[in-house]
């Protein structure tokens, strides 16, 4: 087996794959149809997208007329506010998409606090609420939809992965009814 390959392998067993680790992805375009292939017999399947620069492995989704393999990953589900932060990043790039911005989305932390603290109830300790959205958003750079920046204005930039998890057509809805329920939350306390 060639070590370029293994490399690939072990990359995408490790986690996501992006455009900017060169060598690495690279070697994943080179063998893909390989790496499709050797995933393929335990239930996996690989998610690869060129245009946005990355990939990922995910479990196959089995037909019925399918005899289905145990989950090897299990699905995680995220707490409310991690879900909500997913979903305030995701509109963000839908935006900075809409306006024909750089194919690179760059947001502040105070510009990420503001957008999500539209969707939560007000409360008396605004220092602890931003506590609480600051340690979301590293939460969300352990998953890899962020990457923080290495620079003085703590700023993240938004990985374009973030579109094969977070479906476009329900943003606006979801969004809507969490500030729904921000403000009946709001009457109630």
């Amino acid at each position: 087996m060639d070590r370029e390959y293994s490399i690939s392998l072990i990359a995408l067993l490790k986690g996501i794959v992006y455009d900017y680790q060169k060598e690495t992805w690279e070697n994943l375009l080179r063998y893909e149809p390989d790496v499709k292939k050797y995933f393929q017999p335990i239930g996996l399947e690989l998610f690869l997208d060129k245009s946005e620069g990355y990939a990922f492995m995910r479990q196959k989704e089995w037909g019925e007329d399918e005899f289905p393999l145990p989950r090897l990953t299990e699905k995680r589900q995220l707490n409310f506010q991690t879900s909500l932060l997913c979903i305030v990043l995701r509109k963000f790039l839908l935006e900075h998409d809409a306006q024909g911005g750089a194919v690179r989305s760059i947001i502040n932390e105070q510009e990420i606090i503001s957008r999500t603290k539209v969707f939560l109830p007000n409360t008396n300790d605004e220092a602890r609420q931003q506590e609480k959205i600051i340690t979301t958003i590293n939460r969300v750079v352990e998953i890899g939809f962020l990457r923080k920046l290495e620079d003085q204005e703590k700023n993240y930039e938004i990985h374009r992965i973030i579109k094969g998890f977070v479906n476009a057509d329900v943003i606006d809805e979801t969004l809507k009814r969490l500030r729904n329920y921000a403000e009946e939350k709001q009457v109630t306390d």
